[in-house]
């Protein structure tokens, strides 16, 4: 048995952070209905020319069912009303105010299942003065001061990174919120509701410049690859063209490790690399050492000379790379979905394995509508006649309904 089956989760998700949930939720066993809209597309189905075959969208919204409904409609209101009754959780990362605008904001909502667990995550939080403000990943790594450090001493600006790593944090703290107010419904049979800033998660990555601050008064400048902690610490360029191998080296005995790994060159010898506080003094002049031994070898072979030491070092891999790599083959890390519109693709795996439980797996993602007839037949007891007229009416939709659909997010 999953360790979710039986759980019902409907999911009001758009972008990342609810539907990355959702699918983390899925693969754990739960049944995950996706509500959504032709005319009010999650905005991951508008960025490409075909709403069924996006790869972003169709990496997040994995292990779960597509709800086709129509949601400004009475009727379409009244079928996610009766789907609430039965949910167990219900998660949502519109903007601020449209839930309550549908009139599904908690308060509503816990009128119809007094034990729904409510996971409401925008991008300042559901209350304040940001709390109405529009939110994307990029942007919450700027307004948590993230952003700051996030580049080299010498960038004339943030640098960032085209990665929402926000985003992808919270979905993760989404599912332990959703977790533990499952135990706890378990243990005492109370609902709740559960409000998640991101924001406020990409806070939670950079605490300790803020204790920096509070307790030195010191505002943490960018450093790179570096580390206050450790050197050589960095990126290192190897033999041949944009090759590269980070190594990290913490302690004075990983330092001798180091050196002996390397033949112990006379500028390994110098005192003032003996030891942490003077390799930190003079990371200019090691970095410069370190990366001419470095270019001299494939980045593979860096790694695979430095962990035969004890060294932690890796070389920087892209997607071909990644995909062939021997240890996420025997990790199983990559699957192959077949999807019925993009075909055969490859995605990651469920990141762990559980001993007692049956082999966690992933399902494509859902065309826009799939699932809609069966979960009117299955889970609403509708007849036949009853689903086909709401689809000539245009309250649900089904794949052919939806297709040809374009439009934006709900608000």
């Amino acid at each position: 048995m999953l360790p979710l089956e039986n759980v019902k989760i409907l999911s009001f998700g758009t972008g990342a952070v609810v539907p990355d949930a959702g699918k983390i939720l899925g693969e754990l066993g739960a049944d995950v209905i996706k509500i959504e809209s032709k005319d009010n597309l999650d905005f991951m189905r508008t960025i490409g020319p075909d709403i069924n075959n996006i790869g972003q969208f169709n990496e997040a919204n994995r292990s779960k069912r597509s709800f086709g409904v129509n949601l400004k409609t009475e009727k379409g209101l009244e079928l996610v009303s009766q789907l609430i009754k039965i949910a167990d959780i219900l998660l949502e990362n519109f903007r601020g105010g449209v839930m309550k605008s549908l009139g599904l904001d908690y308060e509503n909502v816990r009128k119809l299942n007094p034990q729904i667990i409510y996971v409401s995550s925008q991008g300042f939080g559901g209350g304040g003065p940001y709390s109405d403000y529009q939110a994307y990943g990029p942007m919450l790594s700027a307004a948590s001061g993230l952003l700051s450090i996030w580049a080299q001493p010498d960038d004339p600006y943030p640098v960032g990174s085209n990665s929402p790593l926000p985003d992808h944090m919270a979905s993760k703290y989404a599912v332990v919120a959703a977790l533990a107010a499952l135990d706890y419904r378990r243990r005492t049979g109370r609902g709740q509701f559960i409000d998640m800033a991101q924001t406020e998660v990409a806070a939670s990555l950079v605490g300790e410049y803020y204790l920096d601050y509070t307790f030195n008064k010191r505002i943490t400048k960018p450093m790179g690859n570096r580390s206050p902690y450790a050197a050589p610490h960095g990126c290192y360029a190897c033999k041949g063209a944009d090759e590269w191998c980070a190594i990290a080296v913490f302690t004075d005995e990983e330092w001798q490790s180091f050196c002996n790994a390397i033949g112990n060159p006379a500028w390994t010898k110098d005192p003032k690399f003996a030891d942490l506080l003077g390799r930190l003094k003079n990371t200019d002049e090691l970095d410069k050492k370190v990366g001419e031994w470095t270019a001299t070898l494939d980045a593979h072979v860096v790694m695979e000379t430095l962990q035969a030491a004890g060294i932690a070092a890796g070389e920087v891999q892209r997607a071909p790379d990644t995909l062939a790599d021997p240890q996420l083959k025997w990790d199983g890390a990559i699957v192959e979905l077949d999807h019925p519109v993009s075909g055969k693709r490859l995605y990651p795996g469920v990141p762990f394995r559980m001993s007692a439980t049956p082999p966690l797996k992933s399902t494509p993602a859902p065309l826009l509508g799939e699932h809609t007839e069966e979960i009117c037949c299955d889970l609403l007891k509708m007849s036949d006649e009853e689903i086909k007229r709401l689809l000539d009416e245009g309250i649900i939709d089904n794949p052919e309904s939806a297709k040809g659909a374009g439009g934006g997010m709900f608000g």
